[in-house]
């Protein structure tokens, strides 16, 4: 009796994580599929804010044509030894999520419409 008691626990224990996994989309590579002035804008305070509001400057083209977006250090004086910053535009279910790839980091766009590639 013990078992048959186990055996159904583990049934639906089972049952339980797959469901689970099986409702949890798995993230895209995305681009910008319309982008606005809220969007650019929304991208922009997401990317600032990712890197501990540092001055960024980003073309109205950003994550338009391809998912990966880096970030170059600002060259002073010669050489420059920090690494560039990689953000990759995710679509994660119906949101459009940007992942910062040296931190891990993950901000829905709420402004921005993406497509995914």
């Amino acid at each position: 009796m013990k078992s048959v008691r186990a055996l159904v626990l583990l049934g639906v224990i089972f049952s339980l994580c797959t469901c689970k996994a099986l409702s949890k989309e798995a993230d895209v590579p995305a681009h910008i599929s319309n982008p606005t002035t809220e969007s650019r804008a929304e991208l922009l305070r997401v990317v600032r804010a990712a890197l501990n509001g540092s001055r960024v400057t980003l073309a109205d083209d950003a994550l338009t044509d391809d998912s990966l977006l880096i970030i170059e250090p600002k060259h002073l004086q010669g050489r420059d030894l920090r690494k560039p910053n990689h953000f990759r535009l995710m679509l994660s279910g119906s949101n459009c999520v940007l992942i910062h790839q040296e931190t891990t980091a993950r901000s829905t766009l709420n402004q921005t419409t993406c497509t995914a590639e």
